[in-house]
């Protein structure tokens, strides 16, 4: 005897997993994680609950079977401070936000006043909301458009002049890592960096780690969502060196904050963060290199690719500026064709734009001819106002040829998936 909507199931089951297969993916939110990384999603780990922080055991009211658990903080705090040089790592978190929320509720209180990340140079649109509701006051911090930085000299004359709990940079749209070493900060002023976009990068010293210009008496967070240039499952990840400032939160993370700590997320990050380990600056060194490659194509079809000279971006992403009608018309095109793309509609793209990323499909092991072909794509697509069966047949082409590299063999898979399902 069948569910009512089982039919529906199927249906719906067909439909996405069509939809994924034919998919172009240019959105800069989204990867793909290898199956390696995927093994302990469906083990007994996801039933677990273990409570307490990271910093040491809890024993009191904790479960049967949590002691040995826990191992698996431990390791992947030593797994993260192999690639980030970290001395606290914690991944207990749901997602980005999640761990923004938690830091938040943390370290704050009501009354303080924050230094945030504007949506207007890619902020994320959260991050304001959820300090007005924690009645946390908020200050934009002031930002060079030309140099895609922020303006330190003007930050830090607030930051002298006035009581400034803290600093929370979260940017969405970002095609150069932020010097933040040049903020004057406070003795009891904490920064915290969301990295979402990019921790992948910075994993593999692609891209500058700023966990290294800040002191173990200076409160510094790196964290993030690990699922973007981090081809991992969807985790919040909080490192810091002052362990002090993460006495403050650990043991509030969990169980004050929320309960399940998801361990089979955690166990897969760690999976995935092996995987950086061993393939990650050949991944990272493609994901930049694709993205640049393919920003001086569309430029030499007039695209208005904008640049963080002398590179056009030395993350995952590419800015193009286009009016704000031509923009919408793009992207509803690009969206009749099955290509996953950014509409941007902020000053960071000079008024009005499009985002794209490539760290998906240079998972694929995709090179420079695949972004010949899709610069060509997005070309044509511009230009024809009418749907093209050609242009339709290109992506198919090009959206079949999707195998996941940068990843371990079945020696090591099976190795791993045996132990968690069969011992």
């Amino acid at each position: 005897m069948k569910p009512e909507y089982f039919e529906d199931l199927i249906n719906l089951c067909t439909g996405i997993s069509e939809q994924e297969n034919k998919l172009l993916p240019l959105c800069a939110a989204e990867n793909v994680v290898s199956p390696f990384s995927k093994i302990p999603l469906d083990t007994f780990l996801q039933e677990k609950y273990l409570l307490g922080g990271i910093l040491e055991y809890q024993e009191h009211s904790n479960f049967v079977g949590s002691k040995k658990l826990y191992e698996i903080y431990e390791l992947l705090v030593r797994q993260c401070n192999k690639l980030y040089g970290c001395k606290y790592a914690d991944a207990r978190t749901l997602s980005g936000v999640n761990a923004v929320m938690t830091l938040l509720m943390s370290l704050f209180s009501a009354g303080d006043t924050i230094l945030i990340s504007s949506e207007e140079y890619g902020g994320h649109g959260s991050m304001p909301k959820i300090c007005r509701r924690l009645g946390i006051n908020i200050i934009e911090i002031p930002y060079n458009y030309e140099k895609y930085d922020f303006d330190y000299e003007e930050t830090n004359k607030i930051l002298q002049s006035q009581k400034i709990n803290g600093i929370l940079i979260c940017l969405s749209d970002i095609i150069r890592m932020p010097q933040l070493k040049k903020f004057d900060l406070p003795k009891e002023c904490i920064l915290i960096f969301d990295a979402t976009q990019i921790l992948g990068l910075i994993a593999t010293k692609s891209m500058e780690n700023p966990l290294e210009w800040f002191p173990e008496e200076q409160k510094f967070i790196l964290m993030g969502a690990t699922h973007k240039t981090l081809p991992g499952p969807t985790c919040g990840l909080i490192m810091t060196n002052s362990l002090e400032l993460a006495h403050r939160f650990d043991t509030l993370i969990n169980p004050d904050y929320l309960r399940n700590s998801q361990l089979h997320h955690i166990f897969s990050l760690i999976l995935s963060l092996m995987e950086l380990e061993i393939y990650g600056q050949q991944y990272c060194s493609a994901i930049i290199n694709n993205a640049n490659i393919l920003a001086d194509t569309l430029t030499k079809y007039n695209f208005d690719v904008l640049k963080a000279s002398p590179q056009y971006t030395y993350t995952h992403q590419l800015f193009i500026s286009m009016p704000e009608n031509d923009a919408k018309k793009f992207y509803n095109k690009c969206l009749d064709y099955g290509i996953s793309i950014n509409f941007r509609n902020k000053r960071l793209y000079k008024t009005c734009g499009l985002r794209i990323g490539t760290q998906k499909i240079s998972r694929y092991g995709w090179q420079d001819s695949e972004m010949q072909s899709i610069a060509k794509i997005l070309r044509d697509i511009r230009s024809y106002n009418q749907f093209s069966q050609d242009i339709s047949n290109r992506i198919n082409k090009l959206s079949a040829n999707k195998k996941i590299r940068y990843t371990f063999g079945s020696d090591y898979y099976d190795i791993i998936y045996t132990k968690l399902h069969h011992s």
